[in-house]
């Protein structure tokens, strides 16, 4: 029965003419979720996937089913974790074209959060963020930017930039970003960094959508209490008050 119902859904995933069928997934979920399985289908369903995985002929929602598999049949299977991750990091790689199916296969790799090989180059991260077209994919990158060992001055480039963006949930997840580096050593030996960002923050407490101005001011508190603790006698208490006003 166990291989009889291995044999469909892998047909339905190696036709190149249709995409797989929902039940066809579902079975294989099953099977892969399911302790009983034996280690001759578990291989044999890594084996099609980690090949569609590569494939270009896939539609991004086939893409995303592929890989929501692959992460089940990593965390199920522990032992071939570390190869499904490296099928992912290829194909993150490979797809570097189509923001849309790279941002998938990265925030796949972020779940993969205890492992050093969830890692991406940080130029190859700023690409994908400034070449995404889609404002989901632009959300998943600026999301997962620290779990992919994104390096604290990419991020921060990447974050002040997107404050900008014309999606306001884009901005939002740009300003948190923002808030999770406030306490950097390394950004805050940089006072025009630290005024950069408090500046742009202050900024976007004037935007039109109230989630990004309650994020805003969580920003101009943070960063304003750095940009206060770099200052001494006299600009240190204009600086106060400057903050003390703005909020």
């Amino acid at each position: 029965m166990e291989h009889h119902l291995l044999h469909i859904c892998l047909q339905s995933l190696k036709d190149n003419n249709n995409p797989p069928s929902l039940q066809a997934l579902a079975s294989l979920r099953s099977l892969i979720i399911n302790p009983n399985t034996s280690d001759s289908t578990i291989y044999s369903i890594l084996e099609t996937l980690t090949h569609s995985l590569q494939l270009s002929t896939n539609s991004l929602t086939t893409h995303h089913h592929i890989l929501k598999l692959l992460t089940d049949l990593a965390s199920h299977r522990t032992h071939l974790s570390s190869q499904i991750l490296n099928s992912i990091h290829s194909s993150s790689l490979l797809f570097t074209e189509s923001t849309q199916i790279a941002a998938e296969s990265l925030t796949s790799l972020a779940s993969f959060s205890n492992s050093d090989q969830n890692k991406i180059d940080d130029q190859l991260f700023m690409s994908l963020c400034f070449a995404a077209t889609s404002a989901s994919a632009r959300l998943r990158l600026l999301r997962n930017g620290e779990r992919l060992g994104i390096g604290t001055h990419m991020l921060f480039t990447v974050f002040l930039g997107f404050t900008k963006d014309p999606y306001p949930y884009v901005r939002k997840a740009s300003l948190d970003g923002l808030l999770g580096l406030c306490k950097s050593y390394d950004l805050f030996e940089d006072i025009s960094v630290t005024e950069g960002c408090y500046c742009r923050a202050v900024e976007l407490l004037q935007d039109n959508e109230h989630s990004v101005r309650s994020a805003a001011i969580r920003v101009v508190c943070e960063w304003g209490q750095m940009l206060i603790a770099a200052k001494e006698g006299n600009d240190k208490i204009a600086q106060s008050n400057q903050v003390f006003v703005q909020i």
